[in-house]
């Protein structure tokens, strides 16, 4: 047992010694490495994903557009005017208009924890609003998630959120619009097969899945909504890219990376046939010669059936905790601010909007 425990600490020290902190600005750039706020990175999902135990993050204040995962291990800290040297000169948004803030627009999820931790992920110091999603609009934490010193607020449950596997669909939720409950659903199913454009999309006919029959290629746009521009005309994976990844990672599919893949709509040049295709690699789409061969992914458009939401601001489990955190103005059809389940630790929270609230816990106490 000695043993055991002396190489647990071992390992929990060496995961530590060489941590890194990451700084990204909205006013930073794409590429850069985010060594410093001088080389900062403007792209926040690309900073977490390479991030490991023990770093942490610092944000400066601006708007982060997109549904982001927890990464384990990692502190995530926003509120910096981008010259801070400790993490005490920062703003902390209930106290200043100048604020970090992450916005779903109203497609994600905006924070998401997407399994069990065995070290802490600490998000500090954001404004967290316009999230969608079944359970947990705004953040779904798990056990050993942590939230601090944040705002929560205009998040709707009841909708599902880009990346989300819908069951009853038969695939991962592509795209999403919350006005009309329309969306776009993407198969969990990569053909390996290389296909040719017309091949292609005789394949994807046959398709089934989820016991479903109006599968087919994705369009050109729908497969650049996996890519976003940027001002200087390069192209970067977005964050529904990231989600989709993640989603299919950990359910054992077969992931996006490394693939290219046949877009629908065909045109004519030169008397010669083509057809767009996204390679995954690059993030480029572009038109190819239909005689080429890509992969296929079948996606189909549904209508989405109305859902009761459940914890409009925040969904938390057992082992979570939310500290100094403002939540006002979510909605859902069942605990609009906060949903929690089993023993959550929550402490100081304002509602803005009554003295306490209920959250649902194992002894439900009201929470001051």
């Amino acid at each position: 047992m000695r043993h055991f425990l002396f190489s647990f600490l071992l390992c929990f020290v060496s995961c530590f010694a060489d941590a890194k902190r990451v700084y990204v600005s909205e006013a930073g750039t794409l590429w850069a490495d985010g060594s410093s706020w001088e080389s900062a990175t403007s792209d926040l999902c690309s900073a977490l994903l390479c991030c490991s135990a023990g770093d942490s993050v610092w944000v400066a204040v601006g708007t982060y557009y997109g549904g982001f995962l927890m990464p384990e291990g990692v502190t995530v800290l926003g509120g910096f005017l981008g010259t801070e040297t400790s993490e005490q000169q920062r703003l902390l948004p209930m106290y200043s208009s100048q604020r970090s803030v992450l916005c779903g627009k109203h497609l994600y999820r905006v924070l998401e924890q997407p399994a069990d931790y065995d070290l802490p992920s600490a998000w500090d110091g954001f404004a967290i609003t316009q999230g969608i999603g079944q359970m947990g609009a705004g953040v779904l934490l798990r056990r050993n998630g942590v939230l601090r010193n944040c705002i929560i607020e205009d998040n709707a449950a009841g909708m599902p959120a880009v990346g989300e596997y819908l069951p009853q669909e038969g695939g991962l939720v592509l795209f999403v619009n919350a006005s009309t409950r329309r969306a776009v659903i993407m198969s969990p199913v990569d053909y390996g097969r290389h296909y040719q454009h017309t091949r292609g999309k005789e394949a994807v006919s046959q398709c089934s899945e989820g016991g479903k029959s109006d599968w087919r290629l994705p369009s050109n746009s729908e497969l650049l909504y996996l890519t976003s521009a940027v001002g200087d005309g390069l192209y970067a994976f977005s964050p529904s890219y990231y989600l989709l990844e993640n989603k299919l990672k950990i359910s054992g599919n077969d992931v996006l990376s490394g693939k290219r893949y046949w877009a629908s709509n065909t045109a004519t040049e030169s008397g010669n046939p083509v057809a767009y295709c996204l390679h995954t690699t690059n993030a480029q789409s572009g038109r190819l010669s239909a005689l080429g061969y890509c992969r296929i992914r079948p996606v189909r458009s549904v209508t989405l059936t109305s859902a009761d939401g459940v914890g409009g601001g925040v969904y938390a489990t057992s082992g979570s905790t939310l500290s100094g955190c403002m939540v006002s103005n979510n909605t859902a059809a069942e605990d609009e601010d906060i949903h929690a389940e089993g023993e959550v630790l929550i402490l100081d929270i304002d509602d803005k909007a009554r003295l306490y609230f209920m959250a649902r816990n194992d002894m439900n106490i009201p929470l001051k």
